[in-house]
C-alpha cells in the first residue's frame, strides 16, 4: 500500500496506477477516456472511479492496465503511434514515482472515434 496524495488513507498499487493512467489520458491531446457500455471499463475504489482504465493486479503484484479511449477524428497522428506515446508516458510516470516495477502490461483500445464537425 502507498499513501494517497488527497487523503491520509492507504491506496493499493492497483488503484494508484489506475489513477496515474487516468492522468496520462487526461493530459493527452485528441483522446478521452470511455467507461464503455454499462461502465464496464473503469477502476473503482472507495474514494474514486477512474473511467476508461481497467486495472488488474496479478498474483505477483504486477498491475496490468487497459486504457479504453475515444479518439478525435481525424487523428493528429496514426493511432498506433498515439497508443505507443501513451504507453511510454505511463511507464515513465510510473518509473519516476517509484512504481515502475509494479506496472505490468499496458493495453490501449480505441473503442470509438468522434469526427469533429465544422460549421459554415
Amino acid at each position: 500500500m502507498i499513501a494517497n496524495g488527497d487523503t491520509d488513507l492507504p491506496v493499493s498499487a492497483r488503484v494508484w496506477l489506475a489513477r496515474l493512467a487516468g492522468q496520462v489520458i487526461a493530459l493527452a491531446d485528441g483522446v478521452t477516456a470511455t467507461s464503455g457500455p454499462a461502465g464496464r471499463w473503469q477502476t473503482v475504489s472507495s474514494e474514486q472511479t477512474v473511467a476508461g482504465v481497467l486495472a488488474v493486479e496479478d498474483v505477483h503484484g504486477r498491475v496490468e492496465i487497459e486504457m479504453h479511449l475515444v479518439a478525435r477524428w481525424p487523428p493528429q497522428m496514426p493511432l498506433e503511434r498515439l497508443a505507443e506515446q501513451l504507453r511510454e508516458r505511463l511507464r515513465q510516470s510510473a518509473e519516476i514515482a517509484g512504481m515502475g516495477e509494479r506496472l505490468g502490461a499496458v493495453s490501449i483500445a480505441f473503442d470509438d472515434v468522434i469526427a469533429e464537425t465544422t460549421r459554415t
